[in-house]
């Protein structure tokens, strides 16, 4: 028989964070991933991708450590990663936390107002615009075009969703405590500062406990800070 679980999580910016669209505007260089109401979200198949990265820099340190076992292995069959198993991990996009209430009335608002408020106007709510330019080591001025801009999430934002395994054992929920623990940074423009942030499954004391289980588990020193 197959089973199905699913764990909360929550993700919060510690710091401004560009989640780029893809797209830009007559006045923005860079826009963010929102819906059609302006809201942001956390789109999931980037987070998958981010998730199964810090999961493999997991497995790196593990073996760095000398813990035994195949864990590499076990994560790309998670993930679905050029392996398969019986296990394998479900995301869905994060969204706000309060977004289904946020998004009700933002969109009603829209709509029956549409003279004085745009999606634009809402997404500002929750974003800043940030300006950047490329310095000329010649000059030590601002080099001529370089002036560019982009769309940032305010910092100290939650975006709430959730977490399923098909087929999971309780190990593998430690793999995922643990990568979500070491994923501390989303998005572009990481080495200026932008994009830092902190995961969470479910609440506090039982992440912290399943990574100190799971650490143990496989053989290594209570080190779950």
């Amino acid at each position: 028989m197959r089973t199905f679980e699913e764990r909360a999580v929550r993700i919060q910016t510690l710091s401004p964070m560009h989640l780029g669209s893809g797209r830009a505007q007559v006045v923005l260089d860079a826009e963010i991933v929102h819906d059609d109401c302006g809201l942001p979200y956390f789109p999931a198949k980037r987070f998958k991708g981010l998730l199964y990265e810090s999961a493999v820099e997991v497995a790196e340190m593990m073996d760095a450590c000398g813990a035994p076992g195949a864990l590499r292995a076990e994560i790309d069959a998670l993930f679905r990663h050029g392996a398969s198993g019986d296990t394998q991990i479900v995301v869905h996009d994060f969204h706000m936390e309060g977004a289904e209430k946020m998004r009700e009335d933002w969109c009603r608002l829209l709509r029956n107002y549409p003279e004085i408020l745009r999606t634009e106007d809402v997404l500002e709510l929750y974003t800043t615009v940030r300006y950047q330019t490329k310095i000329d080591p010649e000059t030590g001025t601002a080099a001529d075009t370089s002036l560019r801009n982009l769309r940032l999430l305010k910092e100290n934002v939650t975006f709430a969703g959730s977490i399923g395994l098909e087929n999971p054992a309780p190990r593998h929920w430690g793999i995922i405590a643990l990568a979500l623990r070491n994923l501390r940074h989303a998005g572009g423009k990481r080495n200026r500062g932008f994009g830092k942030i902190k995961c969470t499954l479910e609440n506090a004391s039982n992440h912290t406990k399943l990574v100190e289980h799971t650490m143990k588990e496989m053989g290594l020193c209570n080190r779950s800070k």
